[in-house]
């Protein structure tokens, strides 16, 4: 089975539009969403009607919680708080509903799927190194866990002898005896220092994981976020992948 996986998305349509170019020029059996279609960025209702179309897994995030009332905006800074509010008067109650029901963890094909981490799904911790590998591999039974949420790539890797370690690469030959938490990054805002878009792709048959990355017209974006009226800073971030 080949996996073509994702998060983080946020609204952001011109991303969206070079994933899926891209992705229909790979083999590929599902496509998995793993959480926040939206927030941050200005096409809410396309960027869900697309992934509701095409995804075969699908998760919501606190973004997509926050949106329909499912989790607290406290904890948002103020850019993510505005957002939030904007993003509600814009969704349509079909595309609010859809969101409402989403599930943020879930196991299937012998996977653990998740937004943010294992340990308290819904307090929203973020998972970016092996340090919050301990934390989380107890949390999970399978032999794979992928999420999102902290929008920054990076493979934590439990050996059978419960040494943990951590890898900021582009691919890896999974090995049999050893367990994995792999966060596949951001389609909508990178954070990482690298602009580009991150996804994953995951061929369980040949055991192997490879991390993708692309360009897309990032000032198109940022054009339509100052129209909006959104903040200044979620159009700037896009160019320093921060």
């Amino acid at each position: 089975m080949r996996y073509l996986i994702f998060s983080d998305l946020h609204s952001n349509l011109e991303s969206l539009q070079a994933f899926s170019k891209i992705a229909a020029t790979l083999d590929h059996d599902k496509k998995v969403f793993l959480g926040d279609l939206v927030g941050y960025c200005a096409d809410p209702n396309a960027c869900v009607e697309w992934v509701r179309e095409h995804a075969d897994i699908i998760l919501g995030g606190n973004h997509d919680y926050a949106v329909v009332g499912k989790t607290e905006l406290t904890y948002f800074n103020p850019h993510a708080y505005q957002a939030c509010l904007w993003t509600r008067q814009e969704l349509s109650e079909e595309n609010k509903d859809f969101l409402a029901a989403l599930p943020c963890a879930i196991e299937e094909d012998g996977i653990y799927w998740v937004h943010s981490s294992p340990f308290e799904p819904e307090q929203w911790h973020y998972v970016n190194s092996r340090k919050d590998g301990e934390n989380n591999f107890d949390h999970f039974s399978t032999r794979l866990c992928f999420l999102g949420h902290s929008h920054r790539p990076v493979i934590i890797e439990m050996r059978s002898d419960g040494v943990i370690k951590d890898y900021f690469i582009s691919s890896l030959n999974l090995q049999p005896d050893c367990r994995y938490i792999i966060n596949v990054g951001s389609l909508g805002q990178p954070r990482d220092g690298n602009p580009k878009p991150a996804f994953v792709v995951y061929d369980s048959e040949a055991a192997t994981l490879e991390l993708q990355r692309y360009g897309y017209d990032f000032k198109a974006t940022q054009k339509k976020i100052l129209a909006s009226g959104l903040p200044l800073p979620l159009a700037d971030r896009l160019r320093l992948g921060r």
